[in-house]
């Protein structure tokens, strides 16, 4: 039997996708019925490509005439930021990207949506944001750009905790700068777990045998618990999160609310535009 890919021809883009692990990525499956739907002939692609071979993977694909963009999750969103040609106001404050747009000159165009897809994910938990002490494990790129987020939500206070020292320092530094005040700080587990929103930005969970810091035991039933990278299958922070009576939110809700953004940008379009 004959199967064929609709619209895919020696005309279409590719809109490539890089990440390591990628097995738990979703933006494939959720962005090209978009790209079908506008008729615009780009299609999504995985690639696993480990921080060791991103510099060579990263100039081989930007050199490709028919590549639309790329997307970058764990763990290339800080180091995409530092290859791109422009940078929207928000990817320069956080220094980091999850969408990149090639234009017809080649140029590499970075966009930073998590935050706002973050933010907007949660629904009417949202309402919680504001005054609300948060931890958030992670200062990467995802991390950064929730920190970043939360503040402009007014967030009373942001704990932060990280493998890097450095990264905490940049991301509270950042949210501290935009704030103009000590908003943002290192976490000390030693002081206990006394949060409203509990936020993983890291890859413990999907990768590895690390285990979350704050222990199960810590979760309260009023706690909202943000897992973004449970993705494919949920991780044991949101089952004890849910089995606690907490509030819940994963990654496929950070990636439904900012996916039209995405494509809209990989199609070309301004940054912010939806398609």
């Amino acid at each position: 039997m004959r199967v064929s890919i609709p619209n895919l021809d020696g005309n279409s883009r590719v809109y490539a996708v890089f990440g390591d692990p990628i097995h738990q990525v979703q933006t494939p499956r959720l962005i090209n019925p978009i790209f079908a739907a506008a008729e615009v002939n780009i299609y999504a692609v995985p690639f696993l490509i480990s921080a060791e071979h991103f510099t060579a993977a990263w100039d081989t694909f930007s050199a490709i005439p028919n590549l639309c963009g790329i997307s970058t999750t764990i763990p290339h969103k800080v180091a995409a930021a530092k290859r791109c040609s422009t940078l929207t106001p928000t990817a320069k404050a956080v220094g980091a990207v999850n969408c990149i747009q090639r234009g017809e000159d080649g140029q590499m165009n970075g966009a930073l949506f998590d935050g706002v897809g973050f933010v907007e994910g949660l629904g009417q938990a949202k309402s919680r944001l504001r005054g609300a002490r948060a931890l958030i494990v992670g200062a990467g790129g995802a991390g950064r750009a929730i920190a970043f987020a939360l503040a402009e939500e007014g967030v009373g206070k942001i704990d932060l905790m990280d493998l890097s020292p450095e990264s905490v320092a940049f991301t509270s530094d950042m949210v501290n700068s935009y704030r103009g005040e000590e908003c943002a700080r290192a976490a000390d587990g030693s002081a206990g777990w006394d949060y409203d929103i509990v936020i993983n930005a890291s890859p413990i969970g999907v990768k590895g045998d690390s285990i979350f810091p704050m222990p199960a035991a810590a979760i309260r039933p009023e706690m909202l618990i943000a897992d973004i990278a449970s993705l494919r299958s949920e991780t044991p922070l949101l089952r004890a999160a849910k089995g606690a009576g907490a509030t819940v939110s994963d990654g496929n809700d950070m990636l439904l609310a900012q996916i039209r953004l995405m494509a809209g940008f990989a199609a070309g379009l301004p940054a912010g535009t939806a398609l």
